[in-house]
């Protein structure tokens, strides 16, 4: 492993996280078992040990979702550090199979998080936490990414180590058409991070928005704070696709300008 300030962030990052995890689980599913057919005094008590486990879930997937930006930061800072590497190509080289599988699976946990994180939001707003149960049984589907997502972490920069690795330009030649994406996003064209960033969260919140849906037809606090958070999670949508937008022009002037040579 090399060890930079931002690699050994990523690396305490995952600790932490799945050593949460494995404490929060069994609470978690001990709250799934037991939220349908428990009295209302042993629901009270469920319902404390459930915003405790919820306060753990959110650190966790904080944490995760930190770590997901971090992680091309970190991934950055290691370019000058393993020879022939010009770009984030030759690091994900340096940390193969590990490193693509990883960035894989954090181009998707943002989606699989916020639909916890947006379902817990409309239970706190509720009272006798109505979601309790089902978010419970979700965290508990949910563990196994999270584990997969801090464990890749740890097997790729475990794995990274000083060695010699081909530059992009030994796939992406002159004659092929389509350029490095590592050079092209975090290099050519850095406007293109807005962009992603952008039109990827306004996706999210879109599909985060159809998951609270299923909760706006219901009677009584649980269909109203739906229906708040169904239009917030509008608003965000809208708001994140503006922002994709309004990047996209000086991305494409950035594609315009003759790209430096890595």
């Amino acid at each position: 492993m090399i060890w930079t300030p931002y690699t050994a962030i990523m690396f305490i990052l995952s600790l932490f996280a799945i050593a949460l995890t494995v404490y929060a689980v069994p609470k978690a599913w001990r709250i799934w078992r037991r939220a349908e057919k428990a009295s209302l005094e042993e629901r009270y008590e469920l319902e404390k040990a459930f915003y405790l486990a919820s306060t753990v879930v959110w650190l966790i997937i904080i944490s995760r979702i930190v770590g997901m930006g971090l992680y091309w930061v970190a991934n950055e800072s290691l370019i000058p550090l393993v020879p022939g590497a010009m770009c984030q190509w030759g690091i994900h080289q340096a940390g193969h199979p590990f490193s693509w599988i990883d960035s894989i699976v954090k181009l998707i946990v943002i989606f699989v998080y916020g639909i916890w994180l947006s379902l817990d939001m409309v239970n706190r707003r509720c009272k006798g936490a109505p979601l309790m149960g089902t978010l419970s049984k979700y965290f508990v589907f949910l563990m196994p990414l999270l584990i997969v997502d801090a464990g890749l972490d740890l097997a790729f920069y475990l794995k990274v180590e000083p060695v010699t690795v081909p530059c992009c330009r030994v796939v992406f030649t002159a004659e092929n058409p389509l350029p490095c994406p590592f050079c092209f996003v975090f290099h050519d064209a850095p406007m293109f991070i807005a962009v992603i960033v952008g039109y990827g969260m306004a996706i999210a919140t879109m599909i985060w928005g159809s998951v609270v849906k299923k909760y706006a037809s219901e009677p009584g606090d649980l269909g109203e704070v739906s229906m708040k958070a169904l239009r917030l999670l509008a608003n965000l949508s809208l708001f994140f696709a503006i922002i994709g937008t309004i990047a996209l022009i000086p991305a494409i002037f950035q594609i315009m300008v003759p790209a430096a040579v890595h």
